[in-house]
């Protein structure tokens, strides 16, 4: 299968779920959905991908490890979502700004993050495009990149799930765990994950060093757009010490030391 190809079996997988699932909210009136989805798409590429032209050692360490991120990812955004009595307040702001917003939100919400998901999954459309390679010895440093940035972010998310559900944590700023070295943990793990995954992808194909740009791209976006600079402005509103935990915490990079 030639890289062309695997692009555009990924869109294809991409067009079809975003579509559907589009649908889905406009019968629950809810976009919100759209974020778990985020996460299963990921691995509907790689499996698509795998299952069109089977690999080696190195294309199914891959796939392994990209399906895990995105079944870790889905279920909890899935869980998160189905918990909540009304849709993201993100969307509620778009859809108020937005007449027409249940058509609009196709290329808005679905059409826009399947676009990104399709950017960002590059390297894993390359590293599954060629033909089967076997793992070499470089391979398992970059996908214990990968996985600790699974296990980082996964770890992070279950604290904050922890504090959340203690009513007595209402109002307060989780400082502890993960938490007490950075501002961030899930996010810098799942930033962590996505250039271990360019690595993986760079060991099976050098191909894969012209779309270092995505795990760049995903990076930039979870820090200064739908990430931590947003989280930011709000919990400096709604939480009277989150300044003095920004003073004592580093904001992304764990602080190690």
């Amino acid at each position: 299968m030639d890289d062309f190809e695997s692009l555009k079996i990924a869109a294809g997988v991409i067009f079809i779920m975003m579509s559907g699932v589009w649908g889905v909210s406009l019968f629950l009136k809810d976009v919100s959905i759209v974020d778990s989805f985020w996460g299963f798409g990921f691995g509907a590429i790689a499996v698509t991908l795998y299952l069109a032209n089977p690999g080696g050692e190195a294309q199914t360490i891959m796939t392994i490890l990209v399906v895990l991120w995105s079944l870790r990812l889905g279920l909890h955004l899935f869980i998160r979502w189905s918990g909540e009595a009304e849709e993201d307040h993100r969307y509620q702001a778009i859809r108020r700004n937005n007449p027409g917003f249940w058509w609009r939100s196709l290329y808005i919400v679905f059409g826009l993050q399947g676009l990104l998901m399709w950017i960002i999954a590059l390297p894993v459309q390359i590293g599954l495009s060629v033909a089967p390679v076997s793992a070499n010895i470089w391979i398992y440093p970059a996908a214990l990149i990968a996985l600790s940035g699974l296990l980082i972010e996964t770890l992070a998310d279950i604290q904050l799930t922890s504090f959340r559900k203690n009513p007595d944590n209402k109002g307060q700023v989780l400082n502890s765990g993960l938490w007490s070295v950075s501002r961030h943990p899930n996010y810098f793990g799942d930033a962590l994950f996505w250039w271990g995954i360019w690595l993986v992808s760079l060991t099976i194909t050098f191909k894969a060093l012209f779309v270092i740009f995505a795990p760049a791209l995903m990076t930039f976006l979870i820090i200064k757009i739908s990430g931590a600079d947003l989280l930011e402005k709000n919990m400096i509103k709604s939480r009277p010490g989150y300044q003095d935990y920004m003073a004592q915490t580093n904001r992304f990079i764990p602080k190690l030391f």
